[in-house]
């Protein structure tokens, strides 16, 4: 009789012929900090989107602020070396810091956004493909209470996913760049595509950045979502949760001397 009465439960809870569970995409607007109105145009779009914010510059804290009071999920983009040779701007980090001085730049950035539950690289071609460089990221990382990690996916060879999961850090990764090209059509394309992969997979993760086509497809599109079985949620809720009791503690591990000498 109890087996009976369990698979009753276990066919009752399974969905119909032709249902389909809800897919769950992410937004993340990446580079906000630099320029007021299209930040705030950004901060204003509908709906549940993930911002992140680069770190000291004019209109960091502002914009940081004005998201979580409107009710959105606020992240730390963090300025890591390019292959190209970008310059990095303020809080950046490169291979040519020692060990104290990777840690204080971790720390100094996550200082300076508010409310910044994540975070994701800016740029980031060269040191996310560094074992050594992303060890000591996440590492840092680790010491503070759940933050979770984004990889922005900026090389094809980029090892900061593994790092995050090596160091028990909830996790993500891009799954599609909304604007590569800065062209209303295109953008919509790259939408597309978003969907395509969340019904695929369940759920999907897009960048994109404050430029003023983008900002006008989204406030078009993403109204319609929910027409399409489309939910739209902060980042926070796709991220894989890890588990691991030996995160490294800052106050209580050596501190090796320079980044591009650690290698797994």
């Amino acid at each position: 009789m109890r087996f009976l009465l369990l698979a009753i439960c276990c066919l009752l809870s399974i969905p119909s012929m032709g249902e389909s569970p809800e897919a769950k995409i992410a937004v993340i607007i990446d580079d906000l900090g630099n320029n007021w109105e299209l930040g705030r145009q950004a901060v204003d779009l509908p709906g549940a989107i993930t911002y992140a914010v680069l770190p000291r510059r004019v209109y960091s804290v502002a914009l940081a602020q004005r998201a979580h009071v409107a009710g959105k999920e606020v992240m730390l983009h963090l300025p890591m070396q390019a292959s190209d040779g970008r310059r990095l701007g303020r809080g950046g980090l490169h291979l040519g810091l020692n060990r104290a001085e990777f840690a204080r730049q971790v720390r100094l950035g996550l200082a300076a956004i508010p409310h910044a539950v994540g975070v994701n690289n800016h740029m980031g071609s060269l040191l996310t493909r560094h074992p050594g460089a992303m060890r000591w990221l996440m590492e840092d990382l680790g010491c503070f209470d759940r933050l979770y990690f984004v990889d922005s996916r900026t090389h094809v060879l980029t090892v900061a996913r593994d790092s995050a999961r090596a160091a028990g850090l909830s996790n993500a990764q891009r799954d599609v760049f909304l604007d590569n090209r800065q062209e209303p059509e295109y953008i919509r394309v790259q939408l597309r595509r978003l969907v395509a992969k969340a019904k695929q997979h369940g759920s999907a993760i897009a960048i994109g950045h404050p430029y003023p086509a983008t900002l006008t497809v989204l406030a078009e599109e993403l109204p319609a979502l929910a027409a399409q079985g489309i939910r739209l949620v902060p980042v926070s809720r796709l991220v894989e949760r890890e588990r691991n009791d030996k995160l490294w503690h800052a106050s209580s591990s050596p501190l090796p001397t320079v980044a591009k000498n650690s290698r797994q």
